[in-house]
Order: structure tokens, then sequence, then C-alpha cells
């Protein structure tokens, strides 16, 4: 009897830890996505050069690998920690690009806190209306509406959702300039309110972002394109807000889905140079287990004469199975002599190399550039 009670005591003793740990889980997750692209006409009209074809990372969705841990705690609430990097599928480089690393409390009542690097309220309202084809191929128009996509230092609260389909957020992140002259540089806030109810949704998110030098030039300040808190050349003594507003909405027909956008970024103040209005429209018609993306986007900077952009971009996207993805995309943008937008995947896009993402850098001014990629990918 007394062998028996010591071996039950015995196992219990391991079987604890072990029941404690089962409220704990850890995902490791990724995706790879590889594309043949061949882009043209990038480069100042009238050059030779401007015509690029190779294997390109990321075509339809980005590339990543992560690893996600969630523990209950009980009475509703969880804690979660995600770390998540870049990964480049056509080369296997390794990169240390933080994607997203950070840790939060979620509620089902009240909704989630979480606290580090990670994806902007701002860039949840434009992801919306990008659509089911995502924010990547030569058919989305995200790289012309200069949002932040992730912020580093942030704090985010989003609510659960209220009344069925309303849901409301705000995020900031301290600029953490160094020195007096400097001060606020950097500070990021945003906010978001969104209704989704069946077939329809519609949101609204507006971020503002300050940017300050010192009179010898030179600051913190946040990129627009990393997200990242770093020194940037800068004019000296400028001091100017940029205020980042997207109306979005769609509706889900049974035959068709339409998304719609409209986004303005503006910056006050001294060194002020943008004042740019995007509007876009994307119609997706579902073909079997696929469906054919067709979109247009038209993006005007009023404070640069002739620098308007215009996207045109058509595509078709195969689910062989949840996780695998075939795709096939056609994209062109025209420029006029001042606009210099570029498609919307990554690629090396530029007489001299370098990586254009999101449809910016490397393409001269009044340049069109146009393209075509193939690629498949795969999460897990």
């Amino acid at each position: 009897m007394q062998k028996k009670i010591l071996t039950a005591a015995v196992a219990a003793a391991f079987l604890a830890p072990a029941a404690v740990m089962a409220q704990s889980t850890v995902v490791l997750y990724g995706l790879v996505d590889v594309d043949y692209q061949n882009v043209s006409k990038y480069t100042a009209p009238g050059t030779s050069a401007g015509s690029k074809s190779g294997m390109g990372n990321s075509g339809s969705r980005s590339s990543r690998l992560g690893a996600r841990a969630t523990e209950d705690l009980g009475g509703g609430l969880s804690a979660r920690a995600v770390i998540e990097f870049t990964i480049t599928g056509d080369t296997g480089a390794a990169t240390d690009t933080a994607r997203q690393t950070f840790v939060s409390l979620d509620s089902k009542s009240w909704g989630e806190a979480s606290f580090g690097r990670q994806y902007t309220h701002s860039f949840g309202n434009v992801n919306m209306v990008e659509g089911v084809s995502g924010t990547n191929p030569f058919t989305s128009y995200y790289g012309m509406e200069d949002q932040v996509t992730r912020s580093s230092n942030y704090f985010k609260y989003s609510s659960p959702k209220i009344g069925g389909g309303f849901t409301f957020g705000v995020g900031y992140a301290p600029g953490e300039a160094l020195t007096a002259a400097t001060k606020s540089s950097g500070n990021f806030l945003d906010y978001h309110v969104r209704w989704e109810q069946g077939p329809f949704g519609i949101g609204l998110a507006q971020a503002r972002q300050k940017t300050k030098a010192a009179a010898g030039g030179g600051t913190f300040s946040l990129s627009a394109t990393t997200g990242l808190v770093t020194a940037s050349a800068v004019t000296a003594a400028t001091d100017y807000t940029e205020k980042d507003t997207s109306l979005g909405a769609y509706y889900k027909f049974s035959m068709l889905r339409i998304y719609g956008v409209t986004t303005a970024s503006k910056q006050s103040g001294t060194g002020a140079a943008e004042n740019r209005r995007l509007n876009g429209v994307k119609v997706e018609f579902p073909i079997g287990k696929g469906f054919i993306a067709v979109s247009l986007g038209k993006s005007k900077n009023k404070l640069v004469a002739d620098a308007d952009s215009t996207l045109f971009g058509i595509g078709y996207f195969h689910d062989l199975t949840a996780r695998t993805q075939f795709y096939a995309a056609y994209g062109r943008v025209k420029n006029e002599a001042a606009g210099s937008m570029g498609l919307g995947g990554a690629f090396v896009n530029s007489a001299t190399g370098g990586t254009t993402s999101g449809g910016g850098g490397f393409v001269a001014a009044g340049a069109d550039p146009r393209g075509f990629q193939v690629g498949m990918g795969h999460s897990f």
C-alpha cells in the first residue's frame, strides 16, 4: 500500500509541471514566396538601359520565419510573445531584419495590449482594403500610400469586437531622441476605427509622426520605409509633422469583391515637402480555387508639379491548397515628369542595383515602369 502511495506521489510530481506547461503553446510558422520577374522602363525616358529579369523574393506575400508563444493565464486572459524575421526565398541569404518582436496581454473582454515592434493600426486599415491578393504583387497600390507598416518601441491597444462588428485601437511610439534640440523627433501616434459585418467593411485610420532637426542638421526620426527610429539626413533646423489618413471600404458580392481606398499624406511646418493623395480601387473575381484581381491607383503630390502617378495591375492567384499558392501578375505605372513611383513587388529594379520594395525608390523621375511576375508561395 505504501509503495502504491509513493509511486503515485512520484508520478504526480513529474506530471504536475507537464500539466502547467500544457497551458502554454509555442508555434513555429513561416512563409516562403519566390517568383520570376521581368521589369522594364524604370530608367529615365530615352535611355537604353532599363530591363531586368530574374528571380525575386516575396512576389505575392512576404517571406518570413517566426515563432509565437501563447500561455493561458486563466479568467479569459492570455499572454503572447512573437518573434518574426524576414527571410529571402530566392537567395537563401540570412537576414536579421525583425518584422515583429513583441509581447502582449489579451483579454477576451477588454482587448489586447501589446508592446514592441509590430504592425501599426494605420497599416491594418490599408491592408484591409488591399483584398485577398495582398500588398506585395504588381497588382498592389500599397507602395503609393506612404503608410508606416511597422513601428518599433510601439505600444498598441486593440479592442475586441463590440456590437458584432465594431473595433477600434490606438498606438504610440516615442522617438527616443537623444538631445533637447531634437526632442519629440520620431514620435509616432496612430488610431483606427472599423466596422466589419457580413459582406461589408469600412475603416478609418490616422497617423502622426514628428521630424525635428537641430541647427546642424540630422536627427533621429521614424522611417516610413522601415518603421525604425534612425539617424537620417534631415535639412538643418527643420521641424515638421506628417499626418497620414486613410479611409477604406469593401463589399463582397457572391461573384466578386470590391475594395476601395483614399489616403492623404500631408506634412506641415518648416521642411514640408509632401501633400500626397491616393485613390485606389481593386476588384477580385473568384474562379474555382483561384481569383483574378484588377486594380487601379492614382497618386498626386500637390507640393510637387507634374508628379502624378497612375498604376494599373492585373493578376491571377490560384490556391492549390490552403497553404500553397501559384500566381501570375502584370503591372505598369505611368509617371509624370517628376513622378517616380515603381511597381509593388520586391525586386532589383535599377541599373545600379538595389532593391525596391512597395513601389518606391530606384525609379527615375518620369519613367514608366512595367513588369510581369509568376511565382509560388507556401506557408507552414
